[in-house]
């Protein structure tokens, strides 16, 4: 499976997530403690029961496949030793917003457009009217539209969050390993000013020599 494919799963399970959460939290928000028996007269059956479970976990394999890829890619790192420190190592806050806004953005605006779509479909299907495309500003849906969009500005805080940290892990694995100091030279230097004599002529080497002696030492 290609990281192309493996990304856009990811994000579609996400998105996901993020729906059901946002639909969730409206109800919760306009009924309270009547919250189940709303859902049951408004059209949420078994089916809503089987998605509101299936969400919750692909939010735990998310997490555990999430964790488990920083995990392994952090003992890669630290098998590696030592590497010359780089700017994408460290906090970029600046980096870290640009993840955020563009995940918090996708994540807000595809949650409310289907949040929008699913209500209507919804309503349709008990023999109510659709209010179109207006319906999470409607005083019935308490403010659902501004809950869809803080629910995925929230989710992608999370995403931004993971996505930062696995660059951060990234750039530390590619990033050169620190070059070592080169050995100092065993030669000791000779001081300047100081001459070293010749070695000393041996009484012994002299007289073995084959030259003859001085003609004063023959007398």
């Amino acid at each position: 499976m290609s990281r192309r494919l493996v990304g856009f799963a990811a994000a579609a399970a996400l998105q996901v997530v993020a729906l059901v959460l946002a639909h969730e939290l409206v109800y919760l928000a306009r009924y309270g403690s009547r919250y189940g028996e709303a859902l049951v007269h408004s059209g949420h059956g078994d089916a809503w029961g089987g998605a509101v479970a299936t969400s919750a976990a692909l939010a735990v394999i998310l997490g555990i496949l999430a964790l488990g890829r920083l995990g392994y890619l952090a003992l890669q790192v630290q098998r590696r030793g030592p590497t010359v420190p780089t700017p994408a190592g460290t906090l970029d806050l600046r980096l870290l917003a640009r993840i955020w806004l563009r995940n918090g953005i996708r994540i807000a605006a595809v949650g409310a457009v289907l949040l929008t779509v699913q209500e209507n479909i919804e309503r349709a299907s008990i023999g109510e009217t659709a209010p179109g495309a207006g319906i999470l500003l409607t005083p019935e849906y308490a403010g659902g539209l501004w809950i869809a969009i803080g629910v995925g500005v929230a989710v992608g805080l999370v995403a931004a969050l993971y996505e930062w940290r696995r660059e951060v892990l990234i750039a530390r694995l590619r990033a050169p390993r620190p070059s070592l100091p080169r050995a100092a030279s065993t030669s000791t230097p000779r001081s300047p000013g100081i001459t070293v004599a010749p070695p000393a002529e041996s009484v012994l080497g002299r007289g073995f020599g084959l030259r003859a002696p001085p003609l004063g030492a023959a007398s």
